[in-house]
Parts: C-alpha cells; structure tokens; sequence
C-alpha cells in the first residue's frame, strides 16, 4: 500500500496481506493466512484485503480512520485490543481467545435497509458457528442465537456482539461492521470451543473433535454476510426476516413495560417491524413497534412502545 495506514494508540505493527500472498509472507501476528483464504471461497469478495496485527486499540477505529486509502472488502483482525468499542461509546479491552475482526464494506443500499445490515451480520455469525459445529457434530447443533438487535447468546449468556458504523458518500454507504465472538475463553461466560465440546459430550460421539480456529471462523462468517447482504441489497430484509426469526431468542418473549410511573403494559413480542424495531402485541392484540429508550445499555430494560397503524 503506497499511503500509510492511521494507526492510533499502542499498536502493534499491522500487516497488510491480500489474497495474492503467498506463503512465504506469513505475517507473525498470530494469524495463518494461508489457512484463513484456503477456506474463503474465490466468489468471495469480502476479506480478500486483510489486515493482521498482534495488538490494536481498535479494529473498528483503524478501518474508520482509513476509509479513503483501503480498498472495499478490507477486513482488519488483531490478536488482542486494548480499546474495543461498544454500544455508547463504551470501551473495553479483549484479550487473545476471542475472534476479533472489522470489515469495510461500500454498498449502493436505500437508507431504510442500513439498520438491517447489523442483523444480517448477527445472523451470518450464528450460521457460520452452526454450520462448523454440524460439521464436527455429525449435523447436530450447538445452542447459539441471536439477542436484539447485535449480540449473540448461548444459554442466556453472552458470547458476541457487533457494531455497525456508517456514513454515506458518492451516493453510497461506507460501512464499518465490528465483530467480537468469544471463541477459546471459559471465562467470564462461556466460548464457542466450549459449547462445541460440551455438546460432543453429550451427543457421546466417538469421533475426534477439531476445534474452531479463528481462520475459519472469519473465512466463514464473511462468507455468510456476502450471501445475506447480495438478498439485502437487491430485495430489502423481508426475504431473510423468517431465517432471523428463527435464529433469535424472542419469538413470543414476554416483556412488561412500565409507563407513567409505576403502570406495567404486559406485551408479546411477535417480529419486527419494517423499519427493524420490535414488533408486539398488548392483551387486546393491539400492534405496537418498540425502540429503545436510549438510556440503558440493555435494551429489554429500556423499551418504549409506539402504536401501528392497522
């Protein structure tokens, strides 16, 4: 690359590899990039730029600091980060173990089907995870779903998350989607790897079991967001909206709402609505959309209603 990256705080040295590299220019970051574009299949556009560092304030914020000079499809992993970003603006740090990635990507999309593009990519991670798992499972699956709208679960704990950022130029959208799964540490929850053995366990398969490494994980989740964002882009959310359903935790969830003070409005939520907010009905099977209040980092715990038209 002949302009120099924006590299912010304490990082590491970042490499740039493409999917032209050979094996001779391994990068020492703790990532095979070999391995990674062996399992990325040649129609597959996102991840062919790669950018590979030991350690990274952020994924998020290099690829947002260097927009203009990266080539679309840029995917920026680390080993670990010291400065993640989150909801709000929250920071944390996230140690090795975890699949930690960021991924440029330019789309001619309208502005109503920018906010599907995060459950798209909550949902390419929970087929990429299951579709490994049934390789290694003899078909059977391992308990990972979606909460709304960006994290993901296993046994009501979380595992992952994701933040999208987007701006628009050039008459189209810049987007930058985080991702960080938890895929090798116990610890403070539970990881991938270990849902993957416990349910080996408990199949009592005989075969031997390959954990999930962090090359093929990504090689595959990029490939699911490709094929999810071409029906995104060319039909809108609702050809994929039963396929996120399914893969969610609320179907029928019961929330309760407290307004004016004390009064508790029981609700049942059902979908989503058009523009990507939470469908529901009351007692009375009164249609009502749900949004966050904006003021809590849990989105259940924060939920205002606003009535649909019939």
């Amino acid at each position: 690359m002949q302009k120099t990256l924006k590299v912010s705080g304490t990082a590491g040295p970042v490499n740039l590899i493409d999917v032209h590299s050979g094996a001779g220019d391994q990068c020492s970051v703790q990532f095979d990039h070999t391995h990674y574009y062996s399992h990325l299949p040649q129609q597959v556009e996102l991840g062919s730029t790669l950018l590979a560092a030991s350690q990274l304030q952020s994924t998020q914020t290099l690829l947002q600091d260097n927009t203009a000079i990266l080539p679309d499809n840029t995917v920026c992993i680390a080993y670990k980060q010291v400065g993640g970003k989150g909801r709000g603006g929250n920071k944390w740090e996230s140690p090795a173990g975890c699949l930690m990635f960021s991924l440029l990507k330019r789309v001619s999309i309208t502005g109503a089907n920018i906010p599907f593009v995060q459950y798209i990519a909550t949902l390419a991670i929970v087929h990429a995870v299951q579709q490994l798992a049934k390789v290694r499972l003899q078909g059977h699956s391992i308990d990972i779903k979606i909460k709304w709208p960006n994290d993901v679960y296993s046994r009501n704990l979380k595992i992952g998350g994701i933040l999208c950022h987007s701006t628009y130029r050039s008459k189209e959208f810049q987007v930058v989607i985080g991702v960080g799964l938890n895929l090798d540490n116990s610890e403070p929850t539970t990881c991938v790897n270990d849902l993957l053995r416990q349910r080996h366990e408990e199949l009592q398969l005989q075969s031997g079991l390959q954990a999930i490494s962090r090359e093929e994980l990504l090689a595959s989740i990029l490939t699911n967001i490709q094929g999810l964002l071409s029906t995104l882009t060319a039909q809108g959310f609702d050809p994929l909206q039963e396929e996120y359903l399914q893969a969610w935790l609320h179907t029928d969830q019961k929330v309760t709402l407290l307004e004016d003070g004390n009064k508790e409005v029981a609700l049942t939520i059902k979908g989503l609505t058009e523009y990507g907010y939470l469908l529901a009905v009351d007692t009375q099977g009164t249609a009502f959309a749900l949004h966050p209040d904006g003021n809590s980092l849990d989105f259940f715990k924060g939920l205002v209603r606003h009535k649909l038209s019939s």
